[in-house]
């Protein structure tokens, strides 16, 4: 039996007893937090199942070519694989989407911008010479596994190369601004990706939070406006429930950049 796996001082488990019955029903940040990565997967097929998806096709190879191209990364604060699974669960469970495309979208959102030539060479087996023949190469391999839409969406959501003299800040908030006003399903996506890089921030470890804050905290206010578009995805309670998320995101990324750094720094 594999060791139990100690995801904080009051909770041992043994992975292989992690159902969906121990993670239906709390929040996402509570399961990352109580039953880490495994929880999270737990909690993806019992979503999955919950709303047709087990058997979708697409679905299930996108998710799982996702998590296999991130395998080995990290962030401060767990597996990089855990904030695929929650970008994709936020849109599923928070904002009600059923949309196969934009779903299997999810996992994959940062595949052509942090892993365009582990892309190419599980999909095709070739092994590009440059960044730039990836990209070329991985488009038109995920567009064979998957389909053009959803790739489109994808490009959508990749940020763009920052030239030389340009600010980095400033690209990065055009590029939302664009996308959030042209893009209806990379709107979506996008705003998944934003709840749980910049909502979910509080979690970040180290002097990365502020600098994360400070980059996301302009951010809010675009992602908000869009959720009033006439062409949003997301409607009804799924909107109010965005909007409340993006808030109480914005409210904590204040306080947190009210605080001298060095207050941060020893907290944390």
């Amino acid at each position: 039996m594999e060791n139990p796996i100690v995801f904080d001082t009051l909770n041992k488990m043994d992975p292989a007893s992690i159902t969906p019955d121990h993670v239906r029903g709390l929040s996402l940040g509570r399961v990352t937090e109580e039953f880490g990565t495994i929880g999270l997967y737990a909690r993806a097929v019992d979503t999955f199942e919950q709303h047709g998806l087990t058997d979708n096709n697409l679905v299930q190879l996108a998710f799982q070519l996702g998590l296999a191209l991130h395998a080995d990364d990290y962030r401060t604060n767990g597996h990089y694989t855990d904030h695929l699974m929650r970008v994709t669960l936020h849109m599923v469970e928070d904002f009600g989407i059923t949309d196969p495309n934009l779903i299997a979208a999810g996992p994959l959102h940062d595949s052509f911008e942090d892993h365009p030539r582990d892309l190419v060479l599980a999909l095709t087996g070739e092994k590009p010479a440059t960044r730039e023949e990836a990209m070329v190469l991985g488009r038109r391999a995920l567009a064979a596994l998957t389909n053009e839409e959803v790739v489109s969406i994808i490009e959508s959501v990749t940020n763009p190369p920052v030239l030389e003299g340009q600010n980095k800040l400033d690209v990065y908030t055009a590029h939302t601004r664009e996308l959030v006003l042209g893009s209806p399903k990379g709107r979506v996506l996008k705003l998944a990706d934003f709840i749980d890089n910049a909502g979910g921030n509080h979690a970040t470890i180290g002097d990365k939070q502020r600098k994360l804050d400070e980059k996301y905290v302009r951010q809010f206010r675009i992602h908000k406006m869009g959720l009033f578009l006439p062409n949003s995805l997301i409607v009804g309670e799924e909107r109010q429930r965005a909007l409340h998320m993006l808030s109480k995101g914005h409210m904590r990324a204040l306080g947190r950049l009210a605080l001298p750094p060095e207050t941060i720094a020893a907290a944390s």
